[in-house]
């Protein structure tokens, strides 16, 4: 499954090798000498240009995505008294038998926004939701160490490391918020990523207050900002992912 979506997102190496390979396959066509080929090849060209250049990702992630303001206070979290942090995933290293285990930078920005709101904020919990890992850690887990180096307690801190996916967040975080009284709560994900969170969580009854980290958070000398980078085009294709994932879940009646 995961194959499968790698390939059917824009944005993603897969889709940009399997658009490539037909784009070349449509240059053979006799009927009209290639030119729907030279096409296919001239638009994913200027796509993934677009996509991966910092200057243009940034405004094509600011069109396609809202702006919340950061949370700074508890009033400006309405009186929030919890903190509930999404999981991004894992990236696993293999070398000759050990494993080691690193947060995507995807993951890494919304640790940091947490790590932050919570300073802002008077000892509200902290949930870690995520049930992706290497198998002998979750990602709810790891996230749970990483907030502890950043200074959050370890007692405030509950992990959740069964959700596989955004659904699953709204179904198996309400009960540790029910448990410990919360009746509002700051939802810490990505600015790609927020919208389609907030619905889902609306949809189980809750009104969480977003915020999240920068969607772009690189600082370059002036000139990187219109070289191509792997950051602009991690940013342009979440943006592409959560856009599709949005229409599936609105399919699933799950927002």
């Amino acid at each position: 499954m995961s194959l499968l979506k790698a390939f059917l997102v824009p944005g993603s190496l897969p889709f940009l090798f399997l658009t490539l390979f037909l784009g070349v396959c449509l240059l053979y066509r006799k009927k009209d000498d290639g030119r729907a080929g030279r096409r296919v090849l001239v638009l994913v060209v200027a796509l993934y240009w677009i996509w991966s250049t910092p200057v243009l990702a940034s405004l094509f992630v600011n069109l396609l995505t809202p702006d919340y303001p950061p949370v700074q206070s508890r009033a400006q979290a309405g009186g929030a008294d919890a903190i509930v942090l999404l999981g991004a995933g894992v990236e696993l290293y293999r070398s000759r038998g050990d494993v080691v285990e690193v947060s995507p930078r995807e993951d890494a920005l919304r640790v940091m926004e947490a790590a932050r709101v919570y300073r802002a904020l008077d000892k509200p919990w902290v949930i870690v939701t995520g049930g992706v890992g290497s198998g002998y850690r979750t990602e709810a887990e790891r996230m749970k160490a990483e907030l502890e180096l950043m200074g959050v307690p370890a007692d405030r801190i509950v992990a959740e490391p069964r959700a596989q996916n955004t659904h699953e967040h709204a179904i198996y975080v309400p009960p540790l918020l029910r448990e410990r009284h919360v009746t509002r709560f700051v939802l810490v994900t990505s600015r790609q990523h927020v919208a389609r969170a907030l619905r889902v969580f609306r949809k189980a009854g809750w009104d969480p207050v977003p915020s999240t980290p920068e969607a772009y958070a690189d600082r370059s000398i002036p000139i990187d900002r219109f070289l191509p980078s792997k950051n602009a085009l991690l940013a342009s294709e979440q943006v592409l992912y959560n856009q599709g994932a949005f229409v599936y879940y609105w399919l699933r009646g799950w927002i």
